[in-house]
């Protein structure tokens, strides 16, 4: 974003935007009008005054989103997008604790359907998360609160996203997202258990069986957890494991988690 522009210049693109509403707020009535020409103006203004604001990053990357789509199609171009990408990346690299730059930059790369770069921008947000202590950030630098459990809650519906394409060939995108977590965080089973998920649509089965188990001794009253194991040991054939851990299940079922009760007392039901 380097320029060498006349002061006469600069100041006359940015003097309408001086006084009255923020740059941003106008960007953004622009680009919500869909008035590209009047956005594309309010963004080169803003970016002559202030190159160095984080928000104008959002914003340009915003711009080319919205520039990409077919609204007929629903596509991506490959120019625009490019540009959108280019400008989330300096971004992120710029102000590197800025949790929505990188979760905008995982969802654009999921509509293009990159799932290697996709993939490498989760591991790049868990080793940030590691290095900050996931002390992230939001717009405008605004302070998160529960930032840790955001963080988390994001890294799984990244995995949700690529396992719900129903791609096998993703598999192994998950696999590293799962061992990446786990490196960190060895005592969160959450990511265990979504890594034996993926073992199972393999059917992996023993080593699903072997990753719950490593699993349980972290979170030994986890339903869910519990119920994969029983369902694993009984399409290994082994009904008394299967029962014992069916009827764990149960006994540790939360409020909230009734349909599970009730799809393992079928699967109990069966096994008697």
């Amino acid at each position: 974003m380097n320029r060498n522009i006349l002061v006469l210049v600069i100041s006359f693109l940015f003097c309408s935007y001086t006084f009255g509403q923020s740059f941003k707020e106008n960007f953004w009535k622009a680009l919500d009008a869909r008035d590209m020409a009047k956005a594309e103006e309010v963004l080169k203004a803003w970016d002559l005054r202030d190159a160095n604001d984080s928000e104008l990053y959002v914003a340009y990357f915003n711009f080319f989103t919205v520039k990409s789509i077919n609204d007929m199609t629903g596509s991506y171009d490959k120019e625009n997008s490019r540009k959108a990408l280019e400008f989330i990346t300096e971004g992120i690299e710029r102000f590197p604790t800025r949790f929505d730059m990188r979760v905008a930059k995982i969802y654009m790369l999921d509509q293009l359907k990159d799932y290697t770069s996709y993939t490498s921008e989760v591991l790049k947000l868990i080793r940030q998360g590691d290095k900050i202590k996931n002390d992230w950030k939001g717009e405008n630098f605004s302070l998160i609160d529960r930032a840790d459990e955001m963080f988390f809650e994001g890294v799984l519906e990244f995995q949700n996203m690529l396992f719900e394409k129903g791609d096998a060939t993703l598999y192994r995108n998950i696999i590293q997202i799962s061992e990446e977590m786990h490196k960190y965080y060895p005592r969160n089973s959450q990511f265990m258990l979504s890594l034996s998920t993926v073992y199972i649509a393999q059917k992996e089965y023993d080593k699903s069986l072997e990753t719950l188990l490593k699993a349980e001794k972290v979170d030994p009253r986890n339903s869910i957890l519990l119920y994969n194991i029983a369902h694993v040991y009984g399409v290994k054939g082994d009904k008394g494991n299967a029962k014992k851990y069916y009827e764990l299940a149960i006994a540790n079922i939360k409020e909230k988690e009734e349909p599970l009760k009730e799809a393992a007392q079928r699967q109990l039901n069966l096994l008697k």
